[in-house]
């Protein structure tokens, strides 16, 4: 009979050990938030264009990327376009020509609240990589409710 009790709790206990492995194994790849190094560092409502630097070791490609307002203004990053490390591009809410540097949504009026807005970058999965100004934890407490 003790035979049984020391099959079955070995048993529960790989059980155990394999599912808390295969749910650390899947949180690696699915569904866990993905670490970027790409983070908006400055913005200027008045003056009409967001900076976002890539503060890591690694390029870091956008294509698919998104910049918003908080009226859910988005403008695409263009295809192909990759932050080096170190690097900073603008993003001009007006008419221009894209360049490594400054890229350009080319709208014919202001976008951003000049009292105050916030600029939300989104990933090709459209999970939130950055916001500036970053929302303060009571603030992102009153938003969610």
């Amino acid at each position: 009979m003790n035979s049984i009790y020391v099959v079955l709790i070995s048993a529960l206990v790989f059980s155990a050990v394999g599912l808390s492995g295969a749910e650390d194994a899947d949180s690696g790849i699915e569904g866990s938030e993905e670490a970027y190094s790409v983070e908006i560092t400055n913005a200027s409502w008045v003056e009409e264009w967001v900076e976002i630097s890539n503060l890591g070791e690694a390029a870091q490609d956008l294509t698919g990327w998104t910049l918003k307002d908080e009226q859910e203004h988005a403008y695409a990053f263009p295809e192909g376009f990759v932050i080096e490390p170190g690097a900073r591009v603008m993003v001009h809410t007006d008419v221009g020509n894209d360049t490594t540097t400054d890229l350009y949504w080319n709208m014919g009026n202001p976008i951003w609240n000049n009292a105050g807005d916030v600029a939300t970058l989104m990933d090709d999965e459209g999970e939130v990589v950055s916001q500036y100004p970053e929302l303060q934890d009571d603030q992102s407490d009153l938003e969610d409710a």
